[in-house]
């Protein structure tokens, strides 16, 4: 498939290249034929970003109205890749027989084994939304219709201090500080995802956030944990400008990232990993 991998110099998701051979020995260790497609794809690329962001989705989703997110793809790998699957959907409760091929937690994308040994139909799980559903009937038709979603400016008004790659964000949906010291004071996992709608306008807004998901951390179990990093990694993402000009906001990622590398988490570490990239 041309142009699929955008072939970025520092991609957390690309690993070392492999061979047929060493797909042959992950296909007989997952006891599945992976499609050909998938094989093909990562025999010039083991994962990384794609030049997409989205499939379309009849359902609405913790993402957005009518998609799901896929902007990278894993690849064949312990870690950051498929052969990671087993340990993610012990520890996300995930049914067994999937290949996970793209997810942080929240979603995953995967590959479903459950009935079938071979030409799997691609599959949605969405932990926010409790929803879970079939995308594709295969990898083949996945890939046929991933395209890029540029939001409509008539379609949805973008809050003053809020990054233009959060999707759906309408005003209402904006919550103040006090609202954002809240979600972070009771620290619950299915909240905090919540306190990206704070607007960030300066350094002082944007480290202030910091000291609070900081403050959270220290009280933070896995699960919290998970959504403290993922929030982390987006508001760093998000306000990057911010972020490497100044040395109090640099400290203070690195403190919060230092504390939850205790958690002893993969999932954790994988984001924290990511963060440590971008910086």
């Amino acid at each position: 498939m041309k142009n699929f991998w955008t072939y970025e110099d520092e991609d957390p998701y690309t690993l070392k290249s492999i061979s047929e051979r060493d797909i042959q020995n992950a296909e007989k260790k997952l006891g599945v034929k992976l499609p050909e497609e998938y094989k093909a794809l990562i025999l010039e690329q083991n994962g990384g970003y794609i030049n997409f962001n989205a499939f379309p989705s009849e359902r609405p989703t913790s993402w957005a109205k009518d998609h799901v997110q896929v902007d990278y793809l894993l690849g064949l790998g312990k870690k950051e890749g498929i052969l990671e699957s087993k340990a993610f959907i012990k520890e996300w409760g995930l049914p067994d027989n999937l290949i996970l091929i793209h997810g942080d937690g929240h979603t995953w994308i995967a590959l479903d084994y459950r009935e079938m040994k071979e030409n799997p139909p691609v599959h949605y799980f969405d932990s926010e939304f409790e929803e879970n559903f079939r995308l594709a009937d295969s990898f083949g038709e996945f890939l046929s219709k991933l395209y890029t979603d540029s939001m409509d400016d008539d379609d949805c008004q973008l809050i003053e201090g809020v990054h233009p790659d959060i999707p759906y964000v309408y005003p209402e949906d904006a919550i103040t500080k006090e609202e954002a010291e809240q979600i972070l004071t009771e620290n619950s996992a299915a909240d905090l995802h919540q306190i990206l709608y704070y607007p960030i306008k300066d350094l002082d807004d944007l480290n202030w956030l910091l000291t609070k998901i900081k403050e959270s951390s220290l009280t933070a179990n896995i699960d919290n944990g998970i959504e403290l990093a993922i929030a982390l990694e987006s508001v760093i993402f998000y306000h990057k400008d911010l972020t490497l000009d100044n040395e109090q906001t640099r400290r203070l990622v690195l403190d919060i990232a230092a504390i939850l590398k205790n958690l002893n988490d993969s999932v954790i570490d994988m984001l924290l990993l990511q963060i440590k990239d971008s910086l």
